[in-house]
Parts: C-alpha cells; structure tokens; sequence
C-alpha cells in the first residue's frame, strides 16, 4: 500500500508544543536511536518529510513518540504522533501485558530471543525514561515471609537452578553480554517458565521466584551489555515483577539497582537516583553486609552525579562500614557477595563525578589490584576508565600502558561496553598518535575497534 500524503497536523502541534524546531526533533530521535545501538543520521529535511505525511519505518516512531514523552513529561504514543499507520512495530515483536501471568511474560519475552523474525523486532524497542521513573516509584507489595537459605537449597530442582545462576554470572563476567544470551533466555523460557507454572505456593516456589528475578537480572544486564537498552529494561522489569512476586525485599532492591546503573549509563541522573534511593530504602532495615554495600554504592554514585556530593560522600563510607561489617558473613555466590575491588571502583564513579581525577586514579588502581583476573569485563572497563582518567591528567604513556591492559582482556569479551570503550580509546589517542607509545596501541587495537556487524 503507498504511503499517505495527508500533512501530519498531529506532529506539527507536537513540534509546537515542545518549542522545538525540526533539526532539534531530528537530533533527539538519533540519539535515542543511539540508546538501542541504531545508527541514524536524520536531520530537518526527514521530519519535513514527515510533516508532509511520509511514514518512517519501524522503530522511528516509537523513537519519535519517546522523544516527545521526555521533552513534554507527559506520555505520547506513535498515535499522538500521527506515525501509528502500517509502519508501526510489528506484531511479531509485540510484548505481553502487564496482566500476564508472570510464566508466560517468561515464555513469551525470552522465546523471541530464539526467534530471528522477533528478536530483530524486539531489539528496537526504545528506552523509555518515564517506565524507570515509574518503576523506581512503584511500591512494593505486602512482604511474605522470609524463606530460610537452607530450606531453599534443599529443594533439588532450586539447587539446579542456582547452578545456573552461578555458570551464566560467571560467563558475563568472563566474556561479556554477547555470549551466552540466547541459552540463558532458552532456559528462562524452556525451564524455569514451566517450574513456576507448575509449582505451587510456598518456600520451594518462593526460593525459585528469587532465583528467577536473578536470572532475569542477568538477562538484563547481558542486553545492557550489548547497548539493546530498551530490551534490557524490559528485562529489568521481568526481573522486578518475579522479585516482588517472592516478597524478597532484597531481590527487588537488586533490580532497582540494576535499573539506577542503567538509566544513569544513558544520562538519565534525577531517575537513576530515585531508583537507587528506592533501593536502599527498600533494605533500611537489613542487617548490614555484602548485599547492603552493593546498594549503598550505586546511591552514592546516582547521589554524586546528581551533585550531592555530601551526600554521596555519606552513602560511599556506609557501604565501606557495610561491607567491612559483613566481612565473613556471605558467601561466594553470585547476589550475596560484594568485593572490595567493586567498591572501589564505585568509589573512583563517585570520585570522578567529583572532580577529583587523581583520587578516582588511585581508587581504580586499587580496584584493579583486587579484582580476580577472571573477571575480563569488570577488568577491561577498569583498565579502559583508568586510561581515561590518566590521559585527563595528562599522563599519556601511562594511559597507553593501561589501554595495553585493557586490550589484553578485550581479546577475551564479546561486549559492546568493552567495544564503546575501545572507540573512546581511539578518539582519545589520535590526537596523540605521532607518540611512539599511543601509535603502537592504536596500531594493536585498530582490528579491534574496526565495525563489527550486528551480534
């Protein structure tokens, strides 16, 4: 069917209401093109295109419709936008509601990742600001009792599934988000769907929500990884509904985290913080220890993003009174350990946003000097972020030794942070590529940050 060439009045009002001229609509929609790993390059000429009545194809309405939802503070749907025609997402790509029973959220929101028709159609989906606004106000439901750790453990198929969190954690932190998404999406919908289906309430069922909200969690985090950030939140918000579920108020302030460390990534600060204050709110009364000083980190961060830096600074020394409390008293498994070497590297977050680069260089020294070295993601983002901070400082060959570092781990990932790391290497070190030490990194790295194609 041709397209209509009806004027779209609907999308010129909205251009009026947002005081925005189109070069301006052009840029706000290639950069939340950017937030979904979508290269566009619009500008006025497009949108007079769709003033006159051109229909963009999909995802560009939803992208269209999001940027006017952030410039105004109201929702604004692709109908609003006058751009809900044929061009819209296709259905196959549609998500299931919120009133879906939380096992067919599973089956149908992970079964598309094995589905190449869907899976491309799902990876467009925008980031959306106002659902993590959203989510971080939402108030939990009536707490259910606690379940004991041994009485979960004792169930054998929760004992198998906790075997699954431990191997796809360890395999994010080993290789990066690229690896292994598929198979953790195929047992989420294969596996773990079913059993809660098919279990009834009580300790076992409860133990398996937790579990599942984790895997999710790490879903999520593997999407993030690869900048497919508005299927990640979708995800994170899998993974909030399946904790909320359980009555495990720390299982639901691990998602808000998670969600907090997300948005704050895309440079939405004020929702990152009500997000990381909505999670350490939702643990005040926990006892102190690994878990505790995960939350407090990421608030003092949010906090010193914000410009709160007495705040963060607060924040920062309790989770180190957290941890150093707590010492002893987890274990080693994924969700109930924190390293210092993490801490540390949220300290040199909070330090930088500060202003303080030469502190934020001896916190990320010393967070890489406590990192295990299997750990090739959070020591590749370390390594990156040291060099950063080094070549602020002015300490180019210094930088250049910690790119090299960073290059040996980036060999070992498929992660899309790791690769945005690498082109910031890149603009960083060509203005100083007539050095002997900077043109042999970019020399080595120059396979690297070549373009990949779609994972």
């Amino acid at each position: 069917m041709a397209p209509s060439r009806r004027r779209n009045e609907k999308l010129r009002a909205l251009l009026s209401e947002a005081r925005w001229p189109q070069a301006a609509l052009a840029r706000a929609v290639n950069a939340l093109a950017a937030e979904i790993d979508l290269d566009l390059n619009y500008d006025r000429t497009a949108v007079a295109h769709w003033l006159s009545g051109t229909q963009p194809v999909p995802p560009v309405p939803d992208l269209i419709a999001e940027a006017f939802t952030r410039r105004l503070g109201r929702a604004v749907s692709p109908a609003a936008t006058g751009l809900d025609g044929e061009a819209a997402g296709p259905a196959a790509g549609r998500l299931p509601g919120f009133n879906t029973p939380i096992g067919t959220v599973l089956t149908e929101l992970c079964g598309m990742e094995n589905d190449p028709a869907r899976r491309a159609a799902t990876r467009l989906l925008p980031y959306r600001e106002a659902e993590l606004a959203q989510l971080a106000r939402a108030t939990a439901p009536v707490q259910a009792p606690g379940t004991p750790h041994a009485a979960r453990e004792a169930d054998d198929e929760l004992g198998a599934v906790r075997l699954a969190v431990r191997f796809f954690s360890a395999s994010f932190d080993a290789h990066g988000g690229h690896r292994a998404r598929t198979a953790l999406a195929a047992y989420l919908a294969d596996d773990i769907a079913p059993l809660l289906r098919e279990q009834d309430d009580g300790a076992p069922h409860r133990g398996l929500l937790v579990e599942a909200s984790r895997l999710s969690f790490l879903l999520a985090r593997m999407h993030q990884d690869t900048a497919v950030h508005g299927l990640a939140q979708q995800h994170f918000g899998t993974a909030l509904r399946l904790a909320d579920e359980s009555g495990d108020a720390m299982a639901r302030a691990v998602v808000l985290r998670g969600l907090s460390a997300q948005g704050l990534a895309l440079g939405h600060r004020q929702s990152a913080l009500h997000a990381a204050e909505a999670a350490a709110a939702a643990t005040r009364r926990a006892p102190d220890g690994p878990a505790r000083a995960f939350l407090l980190s990421q608030l003092a961060v949010a906090q010193a993003a914000c410009g709160r830096h007495r705040s963060a600074r607060v924040s920062m020394a309790g989770a180190e009174d957290a941890l150093a409390k707590g010492a002893g008293a987890g274990t080693a498994e994924p969700f109930t350990t924190y390293s210092s070497g993490s801490l540390e590297f949220q300290r040199s977050e909070v330090l930088r946003y500060t202003g303080d680069l030469s502190a934020a260089r001896t916190a990320l020294t010393n967070s890489l000097a406590r990192r295990p070295g299997a750990d090739h993601r959070g020591m590749a983002l370390s390594h990156a972020q040291l060099a950063e901070i080094l070549v602020g400082l002015g300490h180019v060959e210094e930088a250049c030794a910690a790119w090299n570092s960073f290059l040996d781990h980036h060999a070992q990932l498929r992660s899309g942070s790791a690769d945005q790391a690498a082109g910031r290497m890149r603009q960083l070190l060509t203005p100083f590529r007539k050095l002997q030490a900077a043109n042999a990194v970019l020399q080595r790295a120059f396979p690297v940050v070549s373009p990949a194609g779609p994972s």
